[in-house]
């Protein structure tokens, strides 16, 4: 989503996983409602390809590894 803007408060827009291969794209603002206060909310969900979903998750992992200090 890098490059897409909140239409509300020009916040880079994230997908959220909702269910295996969806994700709704919202504004991670949490003063930020959208896409919750429009009429059409679910036209935010939109397909997820399993390697996008593993990619975001080996990322969120190492993270994890080098905050923990690579420690398992």
């Amino acid at each position: 989503m890098s490059g897409t803007k909140c239409p509300q408060c020009d916040v880079e827009l994230k997908k959220c996983l909702i269910q295996q291969n969806y994700s709704m794209v919202m504004c991670p603002n949490l003063a930020c409602s959208y896409p919750f206060n429009e009429r059409d909310a679910l036209s935010s969900t939109v397909y997820t390809k399993d390697s996008e979903i593993l990619d975001a998750a080996k990322k969120r992992l190492r993270q994890e590894e080098q905050k923990d200090g690579g420690e398992s």
